[in-house]
């Protein structure tokens, strides 16, 4: 009797202990399943477009061109200041014109342009033509003269000082002087002033 108590004993703790392992086993294994059956988080991605900023310089500018005395406007061209170079005197035998300082790309109601001796100094002869609208008027002066030099200018004038010799000092320096306008007057030229003699030697 002992001997059966003690074997249904063992059998008793046996089946205990296999349940209880039975039982750990379902917990670990639904353990188990439930984390490999759980969702696996998403992350979501946006992509922003950004947009580049193009920056355009201004279109340049384009320059005015400076035309040179002898491409005048104001209807004075060059083929007009030739016709008018070659209905005066040359100023020497031998020698030719040049031109030399000029207002006529100003458009105002008298301009000109001064003449040189091609090859000359300061004491070889000079002339200054006279424009209006376009049309040559004639020169400052009918005989062509040295020591002219223009001051200044307004709309309807052109102030010219002339200097010529008074005694002994040398050509290059003259000490004499005098100056004289052209006028504009609506229809033709009006010379203000006077020449010395000692300018003009009697000729014009």
């Amino acid at each position: 009797m002992k001997t059966t108590a003690n074997a249904r004993f063992s059998t008793r703790i046996c089946v205990i202990t296999i349940a209880a392992s039975i039982a750990a086993a379902v917990a670990t294994g639904c353990g188990t399943a439930d984390e490999g059956n759980a969702s696996p988080a998403i992350t979501t991605l946006t992509e922003t477009e950004v947009s580049a900023t193009t920056i355009t310089s201004p279109p340049a500018q384009d320059s005015p061109a400076t035309s040179p005395l002898s491409q005048a406007t104001c209807d004075v061209d060059t083929a007009m200041i030739d016709s008018a170079i070659a209905q005066i005197a040359p100023p020497m035998p031998g020698s030719g014109w040049v031109e030399g300082e000029s207002n006529v790309n100003t458009c105002a109601s008298l301009t000109y342009v001064t003449l040189d001796t091609q090859g000359g100094t300061v004491s070889s002869p000079y002339q200054l033509l006279l424009f209006h609208d376009g049309e040559f008027l004639g020169t400052g002066t009918a005989c062509n003269l040295s020591y002219q030099t223009v001051a200044a200018t307004a709309d309807d004038r052109i102030d010219v000082r002339y200097r010529y010799i008074t005694g002994d000092e040398p050509n290059a320096d003259p000490q004499g002087e005098v100056y004289v306008s052209y006028y504009w007057n609506g229809s033709g030229v009006d010379m203000l002033g006077e020449l010395p003699e000692a300018i003009t030697r009697g000729e014009c």
